[in-house]
């Protein structure tokens, strides 16, 4: 009887939505079977305004009003997303099976075309591109030959809607040519990675299409779509060209070039987006700190890096160490950090879904053969959730992995990750035997200044 009733709502909405919808607002309802979860939410992308929480009832139906207007919209909770576009004295009603959401995602209701589109989108893309690392593989003829060919097929496949909206065909236009670009600019690195072909380097004429982009545009750069991965990939290629024609850190060589961006906007954005990681990792922490503030002038982002800038500084050279207490060890019981107290630790922070992690184990086996036997233990400290400790276990026997084999109590949330401002992975830490940071980024084991460290400290 509840369901009924429920139903009836629904429908008494929809018609009275129809009949009389107001023009300042969005009228949104829908239903999703079988979802995992109760609790949804939407937010206008790029809007600032926040996201607003949708409840699902007992049968999977809610409705709402949203006050914010013609947009775009992300429909989601932890495992679902729709994309949406909605329009101001629109009616919406949103379908779904929870058990398979992307593929049965739909909306009826006021010029649905443009979130059907959305929401089809990246699976058209994969369908007509297929197998990505097969696509980036192809040699630079074919490549560019099936790229073009994909482009033309990506907006007619746009065109297949016939009532979108025209100010969203505009943009939507707009984001597939500069997704196209995106694709061409990727192409050199992801070929490099895809068949291990290092030196590969594109020819003369291969990015002439990007001859004469703006990459000042502000506007197109907030609304995060692939203009503004465009542009962050030109100017990080910027940064490396000057890293490597100069001689200069990395780290260092980001802040000179998006430092000299004469739009504040974009350069904040990416000086912020560099900093807040590179500053765990340069070797020199003041001069960097330094160098930050004199080009950003973003007051909020300076007091962000100001802040983590002085979390660092307690984890410099001759610091006392943070602690990790009783963590599971592999071979049974707990181990904390002071049972290493009088030796060296070499700590690797890593996980089972890590693959540059997995990718060091050859190289971390070789040097802890190497130094068997010294005054120096090798502790790996996975980051693996609860759930998937079973996981963890098994990698660790079936690679057979060495050393002591440990894993955190509360993954990226442990005390021990957070203390150490860990926002990445794989990462590597040395302490001496007093209990003292020697260095809060060690070099990985594949590097060859790991065995000059060590060789310098007499281990």
């Amino acid at each position: 009887m509840k369901k009924v009733f429920t139903l009836l709502l629904s429908i008494l909405f929809l018609v009275s939505c129809k009949v009389n919808p107001t023009e300042n607002v969005i009228l949104f309802s829908g239903t999703i079977s079988d979802a995992t979860s109760k609790n949804f939410r939407i937010v206008k992308k790029n809007s600032g305004t926040g996201s607003l929480s949708i409840p699902l009832a007992e049968d999977g139906s809610f409705a709402d009003t949203l006050t914010t207007g013609t947009g775009h919209y992300i429909f989601t909770d932890s495992r679902y997303r729709a994309d949406l576009y909605l329009t101001n004295g629109g009616v919406y009603h949103l379908t779904a099976d929870g058990k398979d959401f992307r593929n049965t995602v739909k909306l009826t209701g006021t010029d649905p075309d443009a979130s059907n589109y959305l929401m089809t989108k990246s699976n058209n893309i994969v369908k007509e591109r297929g197998d990505y690392a097969e696509f980036n593989s192809l040699n630079e003829a074919d490549f560019l030959a099936k790229q073009n060919s994909l482009n033309e097929r990506y907006i007619s496949y746009l065109e297949s809607f016939p009532n979108i909206p025209k100010e969203f065909e505009e943009f939507e236009r707009e984001e597939l040519y500069y997704y196209h670009l995106l694709t061409l600019l990727n192409y050199e690195s992801l070929h490099q990675r895809y068949t291990e072909q290092p030196d590969f380097k594109v020819s003369k004429d291969f990015l002439k299409e990007l001859d004469g982009v703006d990459y000042l545009n502000e506007e197109r750069y907030r609304r995060r779509g692939s203009y503004t991965k465009l542009v962050d990939l030109h100017f990080n290629r910027k940064a490396n060209e000057y890293a490597e024609n100069e001689k200069v850190d990395k780290y260092m060589a980001k802040l000179n070039v998006f430092g000299a961006i004469p739009n504040d906007y974009i350069k904040n954005s990416l000086l912020m987006s560099a900093a807040k990681y590179d500053i765990g990792y340069t070797d020199n922490i003041d001069a960097y700190y330094n160098t930050y503030l004199s080009v950003s002038t973003s007051t909020r982002n300076n007091e962000s890096i100001t802040q983590k800038y002085k979390a660092l500084k307690k984890l410099s050279k001759g610091q006392p160490s943070p602690e990790f207490n009783d963590y599971s060890n592999h071979a049974g019981g707990t181990t904390s950090l002071s049972d290493f107290k009088g030796k060296y630790v070499y700590i690797d922070v890593w996980a089972t879904w890590c693959g540059p992690c997995l990718a060091e184990v050859p190289s971390l086996k070789k040097v802890e053969k190497q130094y068997h036997g010294k005054n120096i233990a090798f502790v790996s400290i996975s980051i693996d959730t609860e759930k998937a400790r079973d996981s963890w276990r098994k990698m660790v026997t079936d690679k057979q992995l060495s050393g002591v084999q440990l894993i955190a109590d509360k993954d990226w949330s442990s005390k021990f990750i957070e203390a150490y401002e860990i926002n990445s992975i794989p990462r590597f830490i040395l302490i001496d035997p007093d209990g003292k940071i020697v260095n809060a980024n060690a070099p990985r084991p594949s590097n060859k200044e790991l065995i000059t460290l060590f060789n310098e400290l007499g281990i």
